[in-house]
């Protein structure tokens, strides 16, 4: 009689390898802690790194491989693991549609574009800096402040408007850029700008505050306000009479004097206050509106008031990702790595109200971290491979991932080490999203081409390393009032298409007209 075959084995762990405990001990001490982290790792490297046999290095690669199913496959197989894969809800039916149900696990998402997105104000507008040449505070309206930008670096059409992207090495204007919270008030420090954008726009609004100042904003741009004790963030277009707009107040102000470094903030909150809005009046304008870009809050502070800048789609994915599969989600976590300041929980909370979910346990379930250089953002990914397990995470989002490698690294001289840089952090996003079947959301920085003179003059940053690393990329540009167009530039397995979604204070939702 014929010996049956013994049932393979498919261990889940790398305490269940079938080597001896110290290569084990000698592995988690490495930092290779699960079998996804084993996946992608060289042997040769991994004999060197545990000092062991160059065939046993390989025995523990191909063991993880096949208890991850990573091998070759046929086409039959793959289209059975495709018709499974996991996709979340952007909050849109057109856009879901667009995305072919949605964003899929496995793969990475990205979004470009929107560099202006309505969130400008009027070229009144004072800002309050620090010009080091005097070394003293000064005050200047944003549309001289274009000019004399315009006269010292190149002016680029851009997103419907034009900008200005200012050199690294700028040192005469620091910007105060605001944090703020309800029981410590605001803390203040001092920050050079990105860039400066404009583009001409037909109406605004203006709000008039009890103090007698006027904001003069467009209807999409965000204010503070106060209500029922907590900070909420609303478009100016939904301001009415009687909210109550938060601003610094003036006897902080007067207390800034060690220009250049960081300004405690008020434990007793007494650096904030709430002015009443007496009226809005929306009006015919027709000029130039202004976006001022100061990393890492997005935040500066005028004499009179804040402003503040952020980013819909990644909150609302955010969100949604914790939704039942049978609502659109995958009942899971996400990871919101932050390389430029914009999450916004306060978004989160109004989209989380958005879904009928509780605010609170949706914010447990978000894990942001703050990227401060690019090699942070790359150890972080590394350090993902343990906590996706542990905490169920079925989303990151990486917020953006061009920022870091395009400021660290300027000019042609410095281009080749950047695209490598970039190239590696982008094949650690794809073996996240393909190892433990999750989705990856990138954002994108886009940058303008004076060379065309036809069709779309912007193109993403990152140029073929960028272009060719995501499964999907959707180019997002504006449209009236709060409408967006998504549009679908590259994807294998989709047709280039577009769809049109709103973004209201709840969130993400399909145009109504």
């Amino acid at each position: 009689m014929g010996s049956e075959a013994k049932p393979v084995k498919r261990i889940r762990s790398i305490d269940e390898l079938d080597v001896s405990p110290s290569i084990i001990a000698k592995l988690k001490d490495s930092g290779y802690t699960t079998l996804e982290s084993l996946v992608t790792a060289s042997a040769q490297d991994l004999s060197v790194t545990l000092g062991i046999p160059l065939p046993t290095a390989m025995k523990i690669i191909n063991a993880a491989r096949e208890a991850l199913d990573i091998r070759f496959k046929t086409a039959k197989e793959v289209k059975m693991e495709r018709m499974n894969i996991g996709r979340i809800t952007t909050g849109s039916k057109a856009l879901d549609q667009l995305l072919g149900g949605g964003i899929e696990t496995k793969t990475i998402t990205e979004f470009f574009g929107e560099f202006g997105t309505g969130k400008c104000f009027s070229g009144d507008t004072r800002i309050l800096m620090m010009d080091r040449d005097r070394g003293d505070l000064a005050t200047t309206r944003v549309e001289d402040l274009y000019y004399e930008f315009s006269k010292k670096y190149d002016v680029q059409r851009f997103d419907g408007g034009e900008v200005i992207w200012l050199n690294s090495v700028e040192e005469r204007h620091s910007f105060l850029v605001p944090t703020i919270a309800l029981d410590k008030g605001a803390r203040v420090f001092w920050v050079k700008p990105v860039a400066i954008y404009r583009e001409k726009i037909r109406g605004i609004t203006s709000i008039r505050l009890a103090n007698g100042y006027r904001i003069n904003v467009t209807l999409t741009h965000p204010v503070l306000l106060l209500r029922g004790g907590s900070f909420v963030w609303l478009r100016a277009g939904y301001v009415r009479e009687g909210d109550h707009i938060v601003r610094i107040t003036d006897s902080y102000m007067n207390t800034i004097k060690d220009l250049g470094k960081e300004i405690g903030g008020d434990p007793g909150g007494r650096s904030l206050e709430a002015l009443e809005v007496r009226d809005v009046e929306p009006f015919y304008y027709n000029d130039y509106v202004y976006d001022l870009v100061i990393p890492p809050t997005h935040n500066f502070i005028t004499p009179e008031g804040l402003i503040l800048h952020n980013t819909q789609i990644c909150h609302q994915l955010a969100v949604n990702v914790q939704l039942p599969p049978e609502k659109g989600g995958l009942g899971g976590s996400a990871v919101y790595i932050d390389t430029e300041g914009t999450f916004r929980w306060e978004r989160i909370e109004a989209m989380a109200r958005g879904k009928r979910l509780d605010p609170d346990e949706v914010m447990d379930k978000i894990y942001f971290i703050r990227a401060v250089s690019s090699d942070h953002q790359i150890a972080i990914i590394e350090e993902l491979r343990e906590l996706i397990p542990e905490k169920n995470i079925k989303l990151v989002i990486v917020d953006s991932v061009t920022g870091h490698f395009r400021a660290e690294y300027p000019g042609r001289e410095n281009l080749a080490v950047r695209q490598q840089k970039l190239n590696k952090h982008l094949h650690q996003l794809q073996s996240l999203a393909e190892v433990f079947n999750i989705a990856v959301v990138i954002t994108n920085q886009v940058m303008a081409r004076p060379d065309v003179f036809y069709g779309d003059p912007t193109v993403a940053v990152g140029g073929h390393i960028v272009g060719h690393a995501p499964g999907i990329r959707v180019q997002l540009r504006k449209s009236r009032g709060n409408k967006r167009i998504a549009r679908v530039i590259d994807a294998p397995h989709l047709p280039e298409g577009e769809a049109i979604f709103v973004i209201t204070e709840t969130g993400i939702a399909d145009a109504t007209e």
